[in-house]
């Protein structure tokens, strides 16, 4: 393949009536119906070769701003704020939230790196917490909306920030503790809606903007945060 030729992805299906290119973190993806052949999915990459380095030139910077890395001083996103990162060696593992500092220790009896130890430390403490704070918001969404789920699970999605399955069920992933409240709030009110309209209808938007008149910038938010799904 040469330097000319942009790597794509043909994904077909019999469900799907019309053509759309996703621009994903190290791939691109042609979306077509299952009697669209490589030529046109070809020539149609060629026409939109501009748009799609664009949108992968945007990807970059997102992923140079929103990254997670953990290193001492680290600045951690916890919803409006951020958190500066420490560690020390301790007699047991604990993650402790002292103002906008989050401290970290280490037992002196690991054997493994201290950042894959101090990662794996930070994640299960994210969890912890967004499993009470989704819980909680997603409550008081029910409230306003009038809208009542099967359920809630909290999950580690790798693509998305939450689903809402055909039994009624919600499911959230959990590093929206690491976006901003709005954007959170935006996410539950967003599957909340699919308990009326399952698909993305114009019915489906306006019952969304019922709720949250502004949802279109926060949803270009959470698609600039997309780096957070890969900590």
């Amino acid at each position: 393949m040469n330097a000319k030729t942009l790597a794509y992805e043909i994904v077909r299906s019999k469900r799907r009536k019309t053509a759309a290119i996703k621009v994903e973190p190290g791939q691109v993806r042609v979306l077509v119906p299952h009697w669209v052949d490589d030529g046109w999915v070809k020539n149609w990459v060629n026409e939109k070769r501009a748009w799609i380095e664009r949108q992968q030139q945007a990807l970059n910077k997102h992923a140079e701003a929103f990254e997670v890395s953990i290193y001492p001083g680290a600045l951690l996103p916890f919803l409006d704020r951020k958190l500066i990162l420490s560690w020390d060696a301790g007699t047991r593992n604990g993650v402790v939230l002292e103002g906008d500092c989050l401290r970290v220790t280490l037992s002196r009896r690991g054997s493994r790196p201290d950042v894959e130890r101090v990662t794996e430390l930070v994640k299960a403490w994210y969890q912890q917490r967004a499993e009470s704070y989704l819980a909680e918001r997603l409550g008081h969404w029910q409230q306003v909306t009038g809208l009542q789920p099967a359920g809630l699970t909290v999950k580690s999605f790798r693509r998305r920030w939450g689903s809402c399955d055909s039994r009624g069920r919600i499911s959230l992933n959990w590093r929206l503790i690491m976006a901003p409240s709005d954007q959170v709030d935006y996410v539950i009110v967003h599957e909340l809606a699919h308990l009326k309209h399952f698909d993305h209808s114009r019915r489906f938007w306006a019952l969304v903007a019922t709720f949250v008149v502004d949802y279109i910038p926060l949803r270009q938010g959470l698609q600039c945060r997309y780096p957070l799904l890969y900590f």
